[in-house]
């Protein structure tokens, strides 16, 4: 095999509760995560005499060589495969900083395609530590589908719950919001944490209805503290579109409205903000 071409998948937090800042800096969450549609194609070639990893990409940051994906791609082939060469190349859809772990999903496709195009057969609990050092939410892009996260990331407990009927309403306005600035307003602005466990027991038992009345992001006021315009986006679909299953995800600036049918006033949101934001509608879709 010299070629491999993989989907990176995004990824949507429906819950996200802030445990506590830990003493090495990072932070303990709480999550729910879910796959949806929007994906990255990502091809991976090998290339005789040459070695190291070369990226070309329709997002040009993705070339600078200073990147998630090129550090996890050479760190692996330095252990596995010091002499290889490979070329990667990604048609890049999810939008950067928008906390869909657009990069994350990346990262995890470049992992699962370096270990089938040389056959390495890394075992998971690998795979998931090799991950977690290079990013939190890439644990979890590797596997997908519906799942409780915990910790900085490392624990993952999947959850089988049926949203293939349901989809979801994807606004990323025009504003990019840091990570990294967010949770630090977080630390200072000593915002309320939410309690994950109703969310959990609607998702356990199947009750989507009651998963859409429950879905929090404790990092909402602290975003929108930063940036009120992502408060402003939320108010409009929330006003627009019924508020019951609208959160902000990650640390924004996405605000999300999971919805059951197709109606005219999602068409009409589509059609009368598409020039102001990105807007788009994806299903949920279950992942390897």
């Amino acid at each position: 095999m010299n070629r491999i071409d993989m989907k990176a998948w995004a990824k949507v937090n429906l819950f996200l509760n802030v445990v506590g800042k830990r003493p090495d800096g990072f932070h303990e969450l709480e999550m729910f995560n879910a796959t949806i549609g929007l994906c990255d194609d990502v091809n991976i070639e090998r290339v005789d005499n040459e070695n190291g990893v070369t990226v070309t990409s329709n997002d040009k940051f993705l070339e600078n060589g200073n990147n998630l994906v090129t550090r996890v791609a050479n760190e692996l082939l330095k252990r596995y495969a010091p002499d290889a060469g490979v070329r990667i190349t990604i048609d890049k859809r999810i939008p950067a900083g928008a906390g869909l772990g657009g990069n994350s999903a990346d990262a995890a496709a470049v992992i699962h395609g370096l270990d089938r195009l040389f056959g390495w057969n890394l075992n998971p609990i690998e795979k998931a530590a090799f991950a977690l050092k290079h990013g939190a939410d890439i644990p979890y892009c590797l596997q997908g589908g519906t799942a409780a996260v915990y910790g900085i990331g490392e624990r993952i407990k999947p959850i089988s719950v049926d949203l293939s009927g349901w989809s979801v309403l994807v606004v990323h306005p025009n504003i990019f919001t840091s990570t990294e600035q967010v949770f630090a307003a977080w630390d200072a602005g000593g915002f309320p944490q939410v309690p994950i466990a109703p969310f959990l027991k609607c998702a356990e038992t199947g009750d989507i209805v009651g998963m859409m009345a429950n879905m929090k992001n404790a990092l909402e006021p602290a975003t929108f503290s930063i940036a009120p315009e992502v408060a402003a986006w939320k108010t409009k679909i929330s006003r627009e579109l019924g508020h019951e299953g609208v959160v902000m995800t990650g640390s924004g600036s996405t605000i999300l409205k999971v919805f059951v049918n197709n109606s005219a006033r999602i068409t009409r949101f589509l059609d009368e903000n598409k020039d102001n934001s990105r807007v788009f509608v994806e299903k949920f879709v279950n992942k390897e």
